[in-house]
């Protein structure tokens, strides 16, 4: 999937998005980021669905009225990813497994490796 890069304002909504753990409405979003008008975070998201950035997930309710909720369809890692050479990529791992202060943390991505090597092998 071609991902494009997005705007100021469409980063800081998918930021949003990205650090909640449930489903948002355009309301949540307004009340996550007051300092955005209503009709640019509806705007926003529009365009964000669009580009397949966001997907309805179900309905909700807001006051007395029904309102849509939405979930991100790409994780900011994977956005990232996106824009970033391979060997920088590999620099910022070794970076972060480098630096890693718990060994829960390193334990979780020797298993990830583990699981890719294994994903691999059987191809």
């Amino acid at each position: 999937m071609k991902v494009s890069h997005l705007t100021k304002r469409e980063n800081e909504i998918m930021e949003i998005f990205w650090q909640s753990n449930k489903p948002l409405s355009s309301n949540d979003i307004c009340l996550e980021a007051p300092h955005i008008s209503k009709n640019t975070v509806q705007a926003v998201i529009r365009k964000l669905l669009s580009m397949k950035f966001i997907e309805i997930v179900g309905l909700g309710y807001n006051k007395n009225a029904l309102t849509r909720e939405f979930s991100p369809c790409i994780s900011q890692a994977e956005y990232f990813d996106n824009f970033l050479v391979r060997d920088t990529s590999y620099e910022l791992a070794a970076n972060f497994i480098r630096h890693a202060k718990d060994i829960e943390t390193l334990e979780k991505i020797e298993a990830l490796i583990q699981e890719r090597k294994q994903a691999l092998a059987a191809e």
